[in-house]
């Protein structure tokens, strides 16, 4: 989990050891700054920025290549998000104010 607030940090890091959740990795930085690093192949990824902040196309095209062959991008928003055709829509719908998404990526990057 990467969350840049850290408030939000510390409640995260008492809800983990609450559950004791040995294996989640939470960390405080930039969620655009961690997806730039070499983090490894993700099953899922879980996006959840503000939602009125501009990450979701900036974030998109950076986790192409951080999914494994069949991984999955999860992502929530205030309103409907289009992502590029790179992006394969595989189930949207919406609950209250929330748009969610689940996206495979189709592009070229992915042999």
């Amino acid at each position: 989990m990467v969350e840049r607030n850290r408030a939000v940090f510390r409640a995260l890091q008492e809800s983990i050891m609450k559950l004791a959740c040995s294996n989640v990795l939470l960390r405080c930085e930039d969620g655009l700054e961690f997806a730039r690093q070499k983090n490894g192949l993700f099953d899922v990824i879980f996006l959840d920025p503000p939602f009125q902040s501009d990450y979701l196309p900036k974030l998109l095209p950076l986790l192409a290549d951080k999914l494994t062959q069949d991984g999955m991008v999860y992502v929530e928003s205030g309103e409907v998000f289009e992502p590029d055709e790179a992006w394969q829509v595989v189930r949207h719908a919406k609950a209250g104010a929330v748009h969610y998404q689940l996206l495979k990526f189709e592009g070229a990057l992915k042999a």
